[in-house]
């Protein structure tokens, strides 16, 4: 089977909604989807309703914010619950406070001379997530920048960048224990880079050992910005702890890489899926 395990839709900053991902993904020779949007499941079931009739198997996941010593750290989980009630309850905050995180950076964008309004910004936020891709697609749609990842640098929006603003997120071992606690399997996202549009800062094998420990199931080895060099380090950390290593595209629908970019293993898909 061809099978990613991570992909995006307009329930967070993806440009696909979760129909017409489902849809490329059969297209595309795609058996399995793993849809995890960014601190949201809503798009889930919508995804899994269209998969059915096209053969596309969804599971049901999620990419959740953390931080750690002040650099991101995504976590992903798969086959959670997605009604279950602790879960929606985090995930409710998280989304408040992205809300409030985008209004400040509007102004301060507006400070520094850039026009826009939180109106522009909203109106690429479709769904139940408001982030910083929809920031920089209104800055692409006002002309101020050519592409998403123009916005991702020290002078806008990047991490610590002069229009950003910093997030209180969960940490790492909460995502963890909160992906855990509603049935899922929690797995270190892209852990080579910091953030996909960002600094490429690799998260610290001491964090992973430790997360390991705590019940982090696995390792995102097969990422499309891991280089060869990363994705042979990572095979062996995840060896050495018995990690499972899984792969995705990171697929948000802007950028040529197709979903199936990169790829998870049957095997690695059964041991995700199996009880921890």
């Amino acid at each position: 089977m061809r099978i990613d395990l991570h992909t995006h839709t307009t329930a967070s900053d993806g440009v696909l909604t979760p129909t017409e991902l489902v849809e490329r993904a059969a297209r595309e020779q795609v058996d399995v989807v793993g849809v995890t949007d960014h601190d949201t499941v809503t798009g889930v079931a919508e995804a899994q309703s269209a998969g059915e009739p096209l053969g596309v198997r969804v599971v049901a996941g999620i990419e959740l914010t953390s931080r750690h010593d002040g650099r991101a750290v995504h976590v992903l989980g798969y086959f959670l619950d997605p009604l279950d009630e602790d879960l929606r309850r985090v995930l409710d905050a998280m989304q408040a406070e992205r809300l409030d995180r985008v209004k400040r950076m509007v102004r301060r964008l507006n400070e520094l001379g850039y026009e826009l309004t939180l109106d522009e910004v909203l109106r690429y936020a479709t769904g139940a997530i408001v982030a910083r891709p929809h920031v920089a697609r209104a800055l692409v749609a006002r002309g101020y920048i050519g592409a998403v990842r123009d916005a991702f640098t020290p002078e806008l929006i990047g991490d610590g960048g002069r229009a950003d603003v910093s997030r209180t997120p969960i940490t790492p071992r909460e995502a963890v224990d909160v992906i855990a606690a509603a049935g899922g399997a929690p797995v270190i996202a892209h852990p080579g880079l910091a953030h996909h549009l960002g600094t490429h800062q690799p998260i610290p094998d001491a964090l992973i050992d430790e997360l390991a420990a705590r019940g982090l199931r696995g390792l995102e080895v097969d990422h499309p910005d891991h280089d060869l060099q990363t994705r042979d380090r990572l095979r062996r950390l995840a060896s050495r702890l018995g990690l499972v290593v899984t792969g995705g595209s990171d697929f948000h629908g802007e950028t040529p890489r197709p979903i199936g970019y990169c790829t998870t293993t049957d095997e690695s898909l059964a041991s995700l899926e199996a009880p921890a």
